[in-house]
């Protein structure tokens, strides 16, 4: 009886001893929102496009919340939010930019306090990331042959960085103006963007046909203009505006189609 009540002793102190120590590990961990997000960097949870960006901007952040701000008077998620609305004005593919991570409800809750800190720095990450591509694309292009995406994500780019811009855009809380300095300032691209702009703007939400051909025909020529803008290397274009009126050249070798299957998957 006395060995027995010795075993059962020894084996309550082990147990003592194991609970305790996990119970130390869980009041230990840090899950504050900064080493979650630096948790989720490092093993790049969210399937980024942009990885070692996003990394570099958090760094230069201290890897604090930059979307879900307490402070009433900067608002940059719903800004964000507004440009993500808007990409079809700048020719760009909505499936590129995280959609199903962004819906005003969720970011409402996030906002006023509900969802724990995992949800707050996933949100927060997936933003970063999708205003990121959005800048590089605007202004490299998504298809650069001379700025494929690894080469603009790595740390020795010499060249724009979408991460330092937007860093510089926070901080002077000019978003919507950082976006319109990102893109190619030239007088052939900014008038395809009116036109696309106005064909956006006429059709969305009203009874018309979107003339999708027009559309994408026009979008598929900003792409090569930024990729122009970038490289200052001569591209074939098959749409161009003069005296305000869009001009279509033949495309001989099909480039358009085969451009514009890998800008929108169809």
């Amino acid at each position: 009886m006395i060995t027995i009540c010795k075993s059962m002793a020894v084996t309550m102190a082990l147990v003592s001893i194991f609970v305790g120590t996990a119970n130390a590990t869980s009041v230990n961990r840090d899950t504050s929102v900064a080493a979650i997000i630096k948790e989720r960097l490092a093993n790049n949870r969210d399937g980024l496009k942009y990885p070692a960006s996003v990394k570099r901007f958090y760094q230069q952040e201290g890897f604090k919340l930059v979307w879900l701000l307490k402070d009433s008077a900067k608002m940059p998620a719903w800004d964000a939010m507004l440009l993500l609305d808007c990409l079809l004005q700048y020719g760009l593919n909505p499936a590129d930019y995280h959609p199903k991570d962004f819906t005003y409800r969720s970011l409402n809750a996030l906002q006023t306090g509900k969802g724990g800190n995992n949800k707050r720095a996933a949100f927060d990450i997936n933003m970063t990331d999708a205003i990121i591509t959005l800048i590089n694309n605007l202004h490299y292009g998504k298809l650069n042959p001379q700025f494929p995406r690894a080469r603009i994500d790595a740390n020795n780019l010499t060249e724009f960085k979408a991460d330092n811009a937007l860093a510089d855009a926070l901080e002077w809380n000019s978003l919507s103006d950082m976006i319109t300095d990102v893109q190619p300032q030239t007088e052939a691209y900014n008038n395809l963007q009116r036109h696309m702009l106005l064909l956006t703007t006429r059709f969305t939400g009203l009874n018309f046909i979107t003339p999708v051909t027009e559309m994408r025909k026009i979008a598929i020529n900003m792409e090569r203009l930024r990729w122009i803008y970038t490289t200052g290397k001569p591209t074939q274009l098959t749409c161009t505006v003069r005296e305000g009126v869009l001009v279509y050249s033949k495309d001989v070798n099909g480039l358009d189609k085969k451009l514009g299957m890998r800008l929108y998957g169809k």
